[in-house]
């Protein structure tokens, strides 16, 4: 035992020492399907944008399906074999049928008893699958919890699966309400399943019955618990035990630590392998996960019974399970057939052990499967006959094995680079058969494309702003309103200047007999009647406004929709716009300070009624200048308001006043008659000079790629459509082909330094 023991400590150590290389590689085999991954994402995208086009056309033969499967493969075959150096322990798992003493056997291996370890007559008593290492100093046992979700998805949800229930729960408090049928009802209707299905429905309704009892465990915790306290959370319930607690169910994995029966042999842990044959839901694949990952040996107990003296196919069953988890190392390396001859009649025991001869190992065709009789229940003959043996046969088996399981995942790696190799490339010559812009060119081309549809845009609207600059042109709206406003000067003039004529000519009167002279009323009532006809003659100036805002606006939708992204509301005023892309082009980290003038030139247009129609209106009532000169020397508006002081002299100089109001007004409606014409021509003036300035300066081309340049993405936004994606795709494929090339073909482990220099 001494010398197995430093044989078995110098195999860990040796095993050891390949877990860098390990790791090195599945870091490595982890990019290389992270790299693939992507490559399918860009693939899949070019197919989006272009289902019918060439790129996808050729990219369609490529077997990315094939090139995932092939590095997952390789990821899982070094999972493998990193579980196996990785383990401190050398493993030795416990399996088997159900009441054949697998419990038993594990009991006498590890020193435990049945408050650890129950054992029993009738239904299977291990509920949770135990991991028992050798410790002198440690004893006791640490259980990690289920979470809520580990609970519904690993426990729950399999039994739903089996018993064809739907929906399955996503809750506790849906689970604790499902209404679960009292008998299974198979898919034919007519209850033919219930032999297998309806224990598990018993199971899944006991766990939900039990709920209260396990719910506040679900946490997901790692509980330390002794090992006199450890049988209610890794069994079922006793015979006599409260039916409705079970909070074993909480329980994910238990790992428990004592002193085996040994000496001389500390690096050793027992699995106890979930129970052959036992009507829970997944129970075969767990009990294939705990043979490829966990041990190292696997003991299959088999006890000769009057029922159970042959041979069966769930043996053979079982034996089928360990092969398939030991698909390279030799299964008889692997593995012991136990015939646990505890209180079994000699006949049993010579019927089961001539089976295993004849049958199942065949005396004619050399070496079978490794058979051992004891007594499970005798701790010492489980040392002597079954462990001793078993550590001396590890001593020199688990070398061999390791190299075969190592050197098979080397084979697979190195077959599935070949293959991702050849697919690769099968993908470069596909990529010389394609040629994309680079970026700069895709730069250029986007700013000239810009530059040409704006050109195209502004100049239509130009064309639009000289349609209405010719002399036919006639704008009815401004028309209308200037013979509206002019039609209420001419009735606010005739009716009395808003007072009637009577207490016009009357206060005219008062006014000649306090100055004595009529002069200085008829000059203040023509200043009073100047004043107010401009005042009221700039009702037009909403419309001259609104002919800024349309030009404003027409501007902004000539500049196109693109452009119009460089700001960040386009719900805003035009003139708003306007000025915050402006402000946008002139602060850009690469500014187009022209482009940017161009705009504000843009924003200068003054076009409101004091300053274009005022000056030229005020000339129309000089009229109503009380001491314009007669040029021939004579004071004409002197002479035309002297009047006599008196109610006829008042009456007259209405009258007087009144014709110089309407001559005044005539001619102002006359000169603003003329203003839509003159409004066009500065619109349009003003048009071509921006579109003149904006697509043909010297610094056009210029800011137009640095415009491009800076803001291509809000330009472009996602581009998510159409053959620019397809190229941008393209363009990503070749960057992940050239990416994986060398993670394919550099086999070279790369150093501690290199590693850290990453």
């Amino acid at each position: 035992m001494i010398d197995n023991g430093e044989r078995l400590d110098a195999v860990l150590r040796r095993r050891r020492e390949h877990l860098p290389v390990v790791d090195e590689q599945i870091d490595r085999w982890r990019r290389i399907l992270g790299v693939i991954t992507e490559l399918g994402d860009a693939v899949a995208g070019i197919r989006a944008v272009e289902p019918d086009g060439t790129v996808t056309g050729l990219l369609g033969s490529l077997d990315l399906a094939g090139m995932t499967r092939a590095a997952q493969e390789c990821l899982d075959a070094l999972a493998t074999v990193r579980g196996r150096v990785n383990r401190e322990t050398v493993n030795i798992g416990v399996s088997g049928r159900a009441r054949n003493g697998k419990s038993t056997v594990l009991q006498s291996l590890s020193g435990l008893d049945d408050r650890q370890i129950p054992s029993g007559r009738g239904q299977p008593v291990t509920a949770v699958r135990s991991r028992i290492y050798h410790s002198l100093t440690d004893r006791g046992a640490r259980l990690t919890m289920h979470t809520e979700r580990s609970f519904m998805d690993e426990v729950i949800a399999p039994y739903h699966a089996e018993l064809r229930l739907q929906p399955v729960p996503r809750d506790l408090s849906a689970f604790a309400g499902y209404p679960y049928p009292r008998v299974v009802d198979g898919p034919d209707g007519k209850g033919m399943d219930q032999p297998r299905l309806g224990p598990m429905l018993a199971r899944v309704r006991e766990a939900q019955q039990a709920l209260a009892s396990y719910r506040e465990f679900l946490t997901g915790e790692v509980r330390t618990v002794d090992l006199t306290d450890i049988r209610e959370w890794v069994a079922y319930p006793e015979a006599d035990a409260e039916p409705e607690r079970r909070p074993y169910l909480a329980v994910r994995d238990a790992v428990i630590t004592c002193a085996f029966p040994v000496e001389d042999v500390t690096a050793l842990g027992l699995v106890d392998l979930p129970g052959l044959g036992e009507l829970t839901p997944s129970a075969e694949e767990h009990h294939l996960a705990g043979l490829r990952n966990d041990i190292d040996f696997a003991i299959v107990v088999k006890r000769p019974t009057d029922t159970n003296a042959m041979w069966a196919e769930e043996d053979a069953r079982a034996l089928q399970l360990i092969g398939s988890a030991c698909e390279v190392a030799d299964a008889r390396d692997f593995t012991l057939i136990l015939v646990n001859s505890g209180a079994c009649l000699p006949e049993n025991i010579a019927a089961l052990h001539d089976d295993l001869r004849d049958r199942l190992n065949d005396p004619a065709g050399g070496r079978g499967y490794w058979v051992i009789l004891a007594d499970g229940a005798d701790r010492d003959a489980v040392r002597e006959q079954v462990l001793e043996p078993i550590l001396e046969h590890l001593a020199t088996a688990l070398p061999r094995m390791d190299e075969v399981v190592i050197a098979d995942a080397v084979a697979v790696c190195r077959d599935r680079r070949d293959r991702i190799k050849e697919d690769l490339d099968g993908l470069s010559s596909m990529l010389r058969m394609l040629s994309v812009p680079t970026l700069t060119e895709q730069m250029i081309a986007r700013a000239e494309t810009l530059r040409a549809e704006v050109a195209a845009s502004l100049q239509a609207w130009v064309d639009t702003l000289r349609g209405r600059a010719d002399n036919d042109y006639e704008d009815t709206e401004f028309f209308d309103r200037v013979a509206e406003v002019h039609k209420e000067i001419r009735e606010w003039v005739l009716s009395g200047f808003g007072e009637g004529p009577e207490v016009w000519q009357q206060r005219a009167l008062s006014r000649f007999r306090v100055d004595r002279a009529s002069l200085p009323f008829a000059s203040d009532e023509l200043n009073r009647v100047r004043v107010e006809m401009a005042r009221r003659f700039s009702a037009v100036d909403d419309l001259l406004l609104q002919r800024r805002d349309e030009y404003w606006a027409g501007l902004v939708a000539a500049l196109g929709p693109r452009l119009a992204l460089l700001t960040d509301d386009l719900s805003a005023r035009p003139q708003d716009v306007l000025a915050a892309m402006a402000e946008v082009l002139r602060d850009a980290p690469d500014p187009c300070p022209a482009l940017a003038e161009t705009l504000d030139f843009a924003l200068d247009v003054r076009l409101d009624y004091r300053t274009r129609v005022l000056p030229r209106l005020r000339r129309a009532l000089d009229v109503l200048f009380p001491e314009e000169d007669d040029p021939g020397g004579g004071n004409a508006a002197t002479t035309l308001l002297a009047v006599p002081r008196t109610a006829e002299g008042s009456a007259e100089l209405f009258n007087r006043v009144t014709q110089l109001a309407r001559q005044a007004a005539y001619d102002a409606q006359a000169v603003l008659a003329q203003e839509p014409g003159t409004t066009a021509q500065v619109l349009f003036a003003y048009g071509e000079q921006l579109e003149d300035a904006f697509v043909r300066a010297d610094s056009s081309e210029a800011e137009f790629r640095r415009l491009v340049a800076v803001f291509q993405d809000r330009l472009w936004p996602g581009e998510g459509t159409g053959p620019q994606a397809a190229t941008d795709g393209l363009r990503r494929v070749r960057r992940l082909a050239t990416d994986l090339r060398p993670l394919i073909t550099d086999e070279r482990p790369r150093t501690a330094a290199e590693r850290t220099g990453r």
